[in-house]
């Protein structure tokens, strides 16, 4: 079966290790032993870091022993755990961030909200033609009733600006399918059209977003907290559209540097059956499809953010023409592990917004040196076994 889907998406901005002398392996929870996924974990003091997968799991490579970790996550306090030995995974509690609630640290909490998303919206377009590049890594899992059906990795060149990536050459790449279950056809969609910063022409969006120039008529935002993290304060707003919005708009939260209206993170919830289309597949219609996209943003230059990292998750709930309850689970990371100059050479060109991904990827041969001791993706502990299982299967494969 297939999607033509927008869909897919995204994870989070680290720089990847070079040393290879030790590998550190562990787990990041909070208080309660909840993992925290998508954490940074990284040497203190140098460049050499990864972040945690989707079950707050780590993998890290380090030159030599003992070695200072420091360990970040918005939401919580920074941890710096000293290393000795590799001879046990490392378990790392997370400490909750110090937080007010808002009637405790703003007079008016109504105004500050209001004007804090009117200063973030006028900060995105007043520099929403800087232009960034980077080396991104992309992943997506697709389970089919509880079984890997679809794997696919993707390395890019990437150019940006604060609102959407603008354009990205295709590197090294792999693609993986059993027989059974939904594949998706256009895997960059989301986060290259679908799911801008802010919106500048909300008539065009597929998806209002909560940040723009009509965002005070098109969402209602409250207040929720102040968290303290990293120096900063950060206020955590809540949004959800307004009942007479009628296109696809999300609800969740903002992050917020209140004194200078930088954005730091953004988590959206809506409904996906708007930007999924069931492709021959008579008498199947979509039962659930919750999906859960957090984008998270790097400070750079001044009181500036750049994109650091998308991830997305969906679960697709779906009923046969015989009644059969079907379900989609779909996993996806992006995230940049090194920014650069514009690389010459490069055409930052090479997905257009109307292609499809998978043709390009299965044209190409798979080629399995390049993945054997990749820093990038040795960093994912929890996709090893599958990786492997679908080499001896020889499922990576080109078109």
């Amino acid at each position: 079966m297939k999607l033509s889907i927008i869909t897919s998406a995204l994870v989070l901005a680290t720089p990847t290790v070079v040393a290879q002398n030790a590998t550190l392996t562990g787990l990041v929870v909070d208080e309660l032993q909840r993992p925290i996924p998508y954490a940074s974990v990284g040497v203190k003091g140098s460049q050499q870091g990864t972040a945690t997968n989707e079950a707050g799991e780590f993998s890290l490579r380090v030159a030599s022993l003992p070695q200072q970790l420091e360990v970040l996550s918005i939401g919580y306090a920074p941890t710096t755990v000293q290393v000795s030995s590799t001879t046990s995974p490392l378990m790392v509690v997370l400490p909750a961030n110090a937080v007010a609630l808002p009637e405790v640290r703003v007079r008016n909490p109504e105004q500050e909200v209001r004007e804090l998303v009117q200063r973030a919206s006028a900060k995105l377009l007043r520099y929403e033609k800087q232009v960034y590049y980077g080396k991104a890594f992309y992943r997506q899992k697709t389970r089919y009733n509880g079984t890997y059906c679809e794997f696919f990795d993707a390395f890019y060149d990437v150019k940006f600006n604060n609102r959407q990536i603008e354009g990205w050459d295709l590197g090294e790449s792999r693609y993986a399918v059993r027989p059974g279950g939904f594949t998706f056809t256009n895997f960059s969609a989301l986060i290259r059209v679908v799911l801008p910063t802010f919106s500048k022409n909300p008539r065009r969006e597929k998806l209002l977003t909560p940040l723009g120039a009509q965002a005070l008529q098109q969402f209602d935002f409250t207040l929720k907290e102040i968290q303290t993290s990293q120096g900063r304060e950060l206020a955590v707003v809540y949004f959800q559209p307004k009942m007479q919005t009628t296109k696809t708009a999300p609800s969740g939260l903002l992050y917020i540097d209140r004194k200078t209206a930088a954005l730091h993170r953004r988590e959206m919830t809506f409904s996906a059956s708007s930007l999924l289309k069931l492709n021959d597949q008579p008498g199947t219609h979509i039962e659930s499809d919750a999906f859960r996209v957090v984008s998270d943003y790097t400070p750079v230059a001044d009181s500036l953010t750049r994109l650091a990292s998308t991830r997305a998750q969906c679960t697709l709930v779906t009923q046969q023409a015989d009644g059969k309850l079907d379900s989609t689970h779909i996993a996806s990371t992006f995230f940049f592990y090194h920014y650069t100059p514009r690389l010459a050479g490069h055409a930052y060109a090479d997905v257009p917004r109307k292609n499809k991904d998978l043709e390009q990827v299965m044209a190409r041969l798979y080629n399995p040196t390049f993945w054997l001791d990749n820093a990038v993706v040795k960093d994912s502990p929890l996709d090893e076994q599958l990786i492997r299982d679908l080499e001896g299967q020889h499922v990576f494969r080109r078109m």
